[in-house]
C-alpha cells in the first residue's frame, strides 16, 4: 500500500511540475515598459478572393447611376452585398459597369477610391464623382487552444490580435501563450510569426493588427498535448488526485 501511496504522490508531483506558473499565464506583464509607444498601422492592400463594395456618387445622381450595381433591397444584408459585390480575381482584377476591366492587385481601399476616381473624370464620364470602396468579407481564423474557435468576420479595416483573441473567447488555461503562431499571407507569399503574448514587445510588431484572412493557431501545452485532450484544467485534475488520496489514507488507517 505504501508503494501505492508513493507512486500517487509522485504523480501528483509530476503534475504539479507540468502546470503553468503565473508568468506562463499572464499577458503583457511587461506593458507599462511601452507606455505610449507608437502603434504601427499599416492600411491592408487587396487581395485575390476579396469582395469589394464600390459606391459611385455624383452631384447628378442619374449620371452617377450607370456605374453601380444595382441594389435589390435599400435594407440590403452584408451577406447579400457579397452576392453582388466585385470579386477580386486570382490576377487581381474586377469587371466594373463601363469602365469594364479594372487592376486592384497591390492597392489599399482609398488608392482605388483615387484610381477610379481618375479614370471616371479623365476618361470624361464624371466631373467631380466621389467614390468609396469597402470590402465585405473581412475575416480571420483561428484554432487551437480558444474557448470558441472558429472563423471571424470582421467590418473593420483590421483588428487587433488582442482583439481577435477576444472575440475567440480568449486562450484556455491549458494554452501556450509564449509562442502563438499567426500566417499571414503578403503579397503573394505566406509569412509566419511566432507571438509570445507575455510580453507587450509584439505590440510594436506588424502583427498587433490582424488583417483580412489572417490564420491564428495556439497550441496547448504538454499536459493537454500528452493526454490527448483528456485532461482540460490541470487544477481539476489535481484536486482529483488529491481527493483519492485522502480517501486512501482514510481506508489504510
Amino acid at each position: 500500500m505504501k508503494k501505492i501511496l508513493l507512486s500517487i504522490l509522485l504523480f501528483i508531483f509530476l503534475t504539479l511540475q507540468s502546470c503553468m506558473t503565473r508568468k506562463d499565464v499572464l499577458y503583457v506583464q511587461d506593458i507599462n515598459v511601452y507606455t505610449n509607444s507608437n502603434v504601427p498601422y499599416v492600411t491592408t492592400k487587396i487581395q485575390p478572393n476579396d469582395i469589394l463594395k464600390i459606391d459611385i456618387s455624383d452631384l447628378n445622381p442619374v449620371v452617377a447611376a450607370p456605374f453601380n450595381i444595382i441594389s435589390t433591397s435599400s435594407n440590403e444584408s452584408v451577406s447579400m452585398m457579397e452576392l453582388t459585390g466585385y470579386l477580386v480575381s486570382p490576377k487581381g482584377n474586377i469587371t466594373m459597369p463601363i469602365l469594364n476591366e479594372v487592376n486592384v492587385g497591390d492597392l489599399t481601399p482609398s488608392e482605388l477610391e483615387i484610381k477610379i476616381k481618375e479614370r471616371l473624370i479623365n476618361e470624361g464620364y464624371l466631373v467631380n464623382p466621389t467614390v468609396q470602396v469597402r470590402v465585405l468579407n473581412n475575416k480571420f481564423t483561428i484554432l487551437g487552444e480558444v474557448n470558441s474557435p472558429g472563423v471571424y468576420p470582421f467590418s473593420e479595416e483590421s483588428v487587433s490580435l488582442l482583439d481577435a483573441i477576444g472575440k475567440a473567447g480568449d486562450l484556455t488555461y491549458s494554452a501556450i501563450r509564449k509562442d502563438v503562431t499567426l500566417i499571414r499571407e503578403l503579397d503573394g507569399k505566406r509569412q509566419v510569426y511566432h507571438i509570445d503574448l507575455t510580453t507587450a514587445a509584439w505590440m510594436s510588431n506588424p502583427v498587433y493588427q490582424i488583417r483580412q484572412n489572417d490564420i491564428i493557431i495556439v497550441n496547448p501545452n504538454k499536459l493537454k498535448a500528452n493526454s490527448g485532450g483528456l485532461i482540460k484544467d490541470p487544477i481539476q485534475v489535481m484536486g482529483l488526485l488529491l481527493s483519492a488520496l485522502a480517501v486512501i489514507l482514510l481506508i489504510t488507517n
